[in-house]
């Protein structure tokens, strides 16, 4: 599996491809601004790939910023998300956070996935873990075959997801770091919304959020 990571947006968020290799079927993650899905694009063109789907980690507006673009430049994608992120992709659209994030309309999903699913690309998989308090609607994608996690905003290096905006929950956010870093193992690379890859095992001994969480 290849994961390529732009910064896109006022809030520079990780917009990822990600693709088999020996399949070609790659997906996009969180598209942030049309500019990182030019870069994507050429990605796309060089590399020969297959987009099947735009996957949205959760519903805040510089994670969904692009989707309309996403659809129109690979129509034949699916567009995927949580049930509770696709109830409130408006909401986040025409709120403060979603004109500085410079969001446009977006399309409701093709396909909604919730706690326990899977999505295959190629030949790998990825399940679906339910991770709300940053917002209701937030998604991890954890692969086991790269043993990697997509967390959204849910950890980040030496840090965690905001829980003061709008339908945040900090209890909530509690528990789903806790139920995330239960089920994967330290050697886990977390891939977050972002800012840079870390795993496991160095937020477990170093980001002091966490700590104080797990006491």
């Amino acid at each position: 599996m290849k994961t390529m990571a732009i910064p896109a947006g006022p809030f520079l968020v990780n917009t990822l491809l990600i693709w088999d290799e020996k399949t070609r079927e790659a997906l996009i993650v969180d598209p942030g601004d049309r500019r990182s899905l030019e870069e994507i694009q050429d990605k796309i063109f060089r590399e020969e790939l297959q987009i099947k789907y735009i996957i949205n980690t959760h519903e805040h507006p510089d994670h969904t910023a692009a989707n309309a673009w996403a659809k129109l430049k690979f129509p034949k994608a699916k567009l995927i998300m949580h049930p509770e992120a696709a109830g409130n992709l408006s909401f986040w659209i025409e709120s403060e956070l979603g004109e500085m994030a410079g969001a446009e309309y977006s399309p409701q999903p093709d396909e909604t996935v919730e706690e326990g699913d899977e999505i295959k690309l190629g030949n790998y998989s990825f399940r679906i873990i339910h991770a709300p308090g940053h917002s209701p609607g937030s998604i991890v994608l954890y692969s086991p075959e790269v043993n990697m996690a997509i967390v959204g905003d849910l950890i980040f290096k030496g840090s965690i997801g905001r829980y003061e905006l709008p339908m945040s929950d900090y209890k909530d956010l509690q528990r789903s770091i806790v139920k995330v870093l239960n089920s994967l193992n330290p050697d886990t690379t977390l891939v977050p919304g972002h800012g840079p890859r870390t795993t496991v095992k160095e937020e477990l001994s170093t980001n002091p959020f966490i700590r104080e969480i797990l006491g």
